[in-house]
């Protein structure tokens, strides 16, 4: 009796130190609406398996006749009243209050597996170092070391898993034992009573071990209770928990942001290297335009004297192009007068062709009748033919007379055509005058000159006529092609003023060796007039005189019809010069103002030029050492750079080392050692036998390792079933110790 008693007096005094230790639950409810505290008992044989469980519900009524819960069990037993409860299929259960009772009590039986409970507990024992089983202990000599094993159980919700705290105990006599040892334990001492305390967080793994030195081994089993952690003090830990989210976001972004960043590194690694390279070509390259310096200095020197001498020679130029543009008008001019006595003397042509067509054919007619064998000079009709053919030629007479004051007229308009044919040069004009000009090109001839050979033409001028190299120059620029076409051309040419000229100089007046119209025209007159005289007195003259008089006049009309043409080329050419004269001063002044720009532009080059040379000779030798210690410096900065982005790997090592190591520290106080930071503190209490039943106020999980003692002497201490916790951890502690000590005391007066 005396041992059952210290047997009950250990196991109360264990539960009352676990359960001082725990949680305590939060008081008021609504008004009318019952309020349930639940705890689940269950009963373990020595080495933690489950033998049997049940759940107490404690409701605090508050006023109502009705209580209704939810569960699945094996028996019902109504601790308060005799009311029986009515269940249905769903596992509804409902009790009607007999009477209004301020608190409830219902056991009910369970079938509760190791799976549903937030730990899985086993226990294992061993003798001076070897395994034993339970029932091999009681009474033995040595050193007996009790294992408890806590393991999480993943399965459950996540209230039970991340919410729930153990807390277990046991209690040693030290007067029937020896030593005992408790590593990482809390151990109390109640006088002769050892109590061994320990706990595991929510989700953390727990191996503990309980050393007990003794010569007569008993054990009275090991108590743990499961219950949230609710106190206000832990509001804490969600704080802590938000703050681990945070500090786990930002560490992931600036993880993502350091990858990032060393993988720009990588990237650039290689563009810093291949910009210090560049560098160096370019110091290279710098180098190499420093040596070369002399000679472009001296290359630019010559260029400058270029850029002078074209300078200089296209300041005149402009003035020769107003001294073209002045001998354009002074031609155009001339053409112009040319062409108005042309076309003043196209009408005294047509006259005088029609009146010698007439007297050829006179003519004609008087050499057929002479030529007839039976010629009768006597004759009326040829007498009459006579007659006809003197009318004629005083006509034809009338028609040269004023033809050749024609002529007379067109001489002035052909000199000055000829003189400013000369102009071009604007030096010795003298030599372009009519006289002058026909002159100089017979001289030329009588001399053996080619004309065509403009370096025998250059010698003459030089060494017979005496000009100077700048007026042979121009004179061979601007004459020398209208000199060849006019002394060696047979037909006038359109396309030359000059050979134009000549032509009609020829025509009139002759040239060495031939006859002009005028002379011919005359001395067909002379004979036409002795043929009438000779044709009165005697035939055999006449024939013959006649036949020279038909020649003349058909070569006159040849002449004429030259004289046609020279006349309808001097309108084409004057249409021509006429046509082009505005188009080509326009030209001549657009080019006199780009020469004048060019010549100004060169000057500015030149001073540019000039001293651009001045300045990088000036600073040359500086820039030169300053651009080589910049090179050299960038170069240097970057190959310091690039040997600093080699270290990138090891940066993302030590980066990821880090990272790594706070993961795991965060999975270890989250998923593996422990869930405590992953607490919900605003979480409410699920009920431990329906999600379908309201929030309880509380909840708590008792369990209780069998005993090891002498089999026919033992007794199973039970555990007060009335005690119903309430209130809050650290202001309820008092009226729990209250509570616990009358059990205790009613233990030792059993």
């Amino acid at each position: 009796m005396t041992a059952m008693r210290k047997s009950k007096r250990i196991s109360a005094f264990v539960l009352a130190a676990v359960l001082a230790c725990g949680p305590t639950m939060e008081a008021g409810a609504a008004a009318d609406t019952p309020v349930c505290d639940e705890t689940l008992y269950i009963t373990m044989d020595p080495y933690g398996e489950i033998k049997e469980s049940s759940v107490v519900k404690s409701y605090t009524t508050n006023g109502s006749s009705q209580i209704v819960d939810y569960g699945t069990y094996n028996r019902i037993t109504n601790m308060t009243d005799h009311a029986e409860p009515v269940t249905d299929s769903e596992g509804k259960l409902t009790f009607n209050l007999e009477n209004s009772e301020d608190r409830f009590y219902f056991e009910g039986g369970t079938d509760t597996t190791r799976e549903e409970l937030p730990w899985n507990i086993q226990v294992s024992y061993r003798l001076n170092g070897l395994e034993k089983k339970a029932e091999e202990l009681y009474g033995a000599a040595g050193l007996v070391e009790v294992n408890v094993d806590l393991t999480p159980n993943k399965q459950v919700s996540d209230y039970y898993r991340n919410n729930m705290v153990l807390m277990a105990g046991t209690v040693v006599d030290m007067d029937k034992n020896l030593s005992l040892e408790a590593e990482g334990a809390q151990v109390q001492s109640m006088g002769n009573l050892n109590a061994v305390i320990f706990f595991a967080l929510p989700g953390e793994e727990q191996h503990y071990s309980i050393r007990i030195g003794t010569n007569d081994f008993s054990f009275s089993g090991v108590v743990f209770t499961i219950v949230p952690l609710t106190a206000a003090q832990l509001d804490k830990v969600g704080d802590l928990r938000e703050a681990k989210t945070t500090l786990e976001d930002s560490a992931d972004a600036i993880s993502d942001s350091l990858d990032t960043l060393f993988d720009t590194f990588d990237g650039m690694q290689k563009s810093v290297e291949d910009t210090a390279d560049g560098l160096r070509g370019l110091d290279h390259s710098r180098q190499l335009f420093a040596d070369s310096k002399g000679k472009v200095y001296a290359d630019a020197d010559e260029a400058l004297a270029g850029l002078n001498e074209l300078s200089q020679q296209f300041e005149p130029f402009s003035g020769h192009m107003k001294e073209a543009e002045k001998f354009l008008d002074t031609m155009n001019s001339h053409v112009n007068e040319l062409t108005g006595h042309l076309d003043d003397l196209s009408p005294d042509l047509e006259d005088m062709k029609a009146t010698m067509r007439d007297l050829r054919d006179d003519l004609r007619g008087i050499s057929s009748m002479l030529n007839s064998p039976q010629v009768d000079l006597g004759a009326q009709a040829f007498l009459q033919l006579m007659e006809k053919t003197k009318a004629d030629l005083e006509t034809f007479k009338q028609s040269q007379a004023k033809l050749d004051g024609g002529v007379s007229a067109l001489a002035p308009a052909l000199a000055g055509l000829v003189a400013s044919t000369g102009g071009l040069s604007g030096k010795k004009a003298e030599y372009f005058s009519e006289d002058s000009l026909e002159d100089l090109i017979g001289e030329m001839e009588s001399a053996g000159v080619n004309l065509g050979d403009e370096d025998e033409v250059a010698s003459y001028l030089r060494n017979e006529v005496g000009m100077a190299t700048d007026e042979i120059d121009a004179l061979m620029r601007y004459a020398s092609q209208a000199l060849y076409e006019t002394a060696t051309a047979s037909q006038p040419n359109t396309g030359n003023i000059a050979a134009a000229v000549g032509a009609i100089v020829e025509g009139f007046h002759g040239t060495a060796g031939n006859t002009g119209l005028i002379t011919d025209i005359q001395t067909m007159i002379g004979q036409t007039e002795v043929l009438l005289q000779a044709a009165a007195s005697q035939k055999g003259n006449a024939v013959g005189l006649l036949q020279n008089t038909a020649d003349m006049s058909h070569l006159a009309a040849s002449m004429c019809n030259t004289l046609d043409d020279i006349i309808s080329d001097a309108d084409s050419l004057t249409k021509t010069v006429n046509y082009y004269h505005e188009d080509t001063l326009d030209t001549l002044r657009d080019l006199g103002k780009m020469t004048d720009a060019a010549a100004r532009s060169l000057k500015s080059l030149t001073v540019f030029c000039t001293s651009f040379e001045n300045q990088m000779k000036t600073v040359g030798d500086s820039l030169n050492a300053s651009t080589q210690k910049t090179l050299n410096g960038l170069a240097g900065t970057l190959d310091g750079m690039g040997d600093g982005l080699d270290q990138t790997d090891v940066l993302k090592n030590a980066k990821d080392t880090i990272k790594t190591l706070i993961d795991d520290k965060w999975d270890e106080y989250t998923t593996k050692d422990t869930t405590i930071l992953n607490i919900d503190m605003d979480a409410k209490p699920v009920s431990l036998t329906s999600e379908k039943n309201p929030s309880p106020r509380t909840v708590q999980i008792i369990l209780r390792t069998g005993e090891i003692k002498e089999k026919d002497k033992s007794t199973t201490a039970e555990v007060d079933e009335s005690y119903h916790p309430e209130g809050n951890v650290f202001h309820r502690i008092a009226s729990i110790f209250t509570r616990i000590w009358n059990m205790i005391t009613s233990l030792f007066h059993k």
